[in-house]
């Protein structure tokens, strides 16, 4: 079970003048809805309604769509100014009908769930703005004998960067695997459910 998924389409552009440099960065916060009188009917009920990553079934996902600007300045020594990145975030994640149906103490468990998927997401999100803003001062040091060279070496680091920060995502999602597996909230339903299996398949 994967907790995210991520996708950037980046295009480079490079307009007459942009705005002060920086990463703009937009989060929207999408649910989708669940509902069930138990933790274990809330569990199914996120299999079943809740995104999927690279074809796999999720909890919860943070999708991107990115673009890049920057001016290019000089003939014989380019350089590119007022260069940015601009991340449109959207994070995917589960959000009970009718809470009321649940016993209190299933209640907090799902609560804290819930949270450890945003964090989680959130998470993502902060290492891809780490990653931008390492970009962009690398491409804001850029000095090329061509504004043509100036853009290809931009392109490059770009690309170096999404090797790079895909990596620390993965390894985030690894450590986050096992935090996720003994997370009260699984452990509980998992348990209940492996019961509930043994129970029916008794003479």
């Amino acid at each position: 079970m994967r907790l995210r998924a991520f996708a950037l389409c980046v295009p480079l552009v490079f307009p007459a003048s942009v705005a002060d440099a920086g990463t703009i960065a937009n989060t929207r916060y999408d649910y989708y809805t669940i509902s069930g009188k138990t933790l274990v009917d809330i569990y199914d009920s996120m299999l079943r309604r809740g995104p999927h990553v690279d074809g796999a079934k999720a909890y919860a996902s943070t999708s991107a769509t990115s673009s890049q600007e920057g001016k290019l300045v000089g003939k014989n020594n380019c350089r590119i100014e007022d260069y940015r990145l601009k991340i449109d975030f959207v994070i995917r994640l589960p959000k009970i009908k009718d809470e009321t149906k649940l016993a209190s103490a299933e209640r907090a468990r799902f609560q804290r769930f819930s949270q450890f998927l945003k964090k989680h997401e959130e998470t993502h999100r902060s290492i891809w703005l780490d990653c931008a803003a390492k970009l962009e001062a690398k491409v804001a040091n850029i000095s090329s004998k061509s504004c043509k060279d100036a853009e290809t070496r931009s392109e490059k680091l770009w690309s170096e960067m999404r090797r790079s920060c895909n990596q620390r995502h993965q390894a985030f999602d690894a450590a986050e695997q096992k935090r996720l597996l003994q997370h009260p909230f699984l452990r509980y339903v998992l348990t209940k459910k492996s019961k509930d299996t043994r129970a029916a398949a008794a003479p």
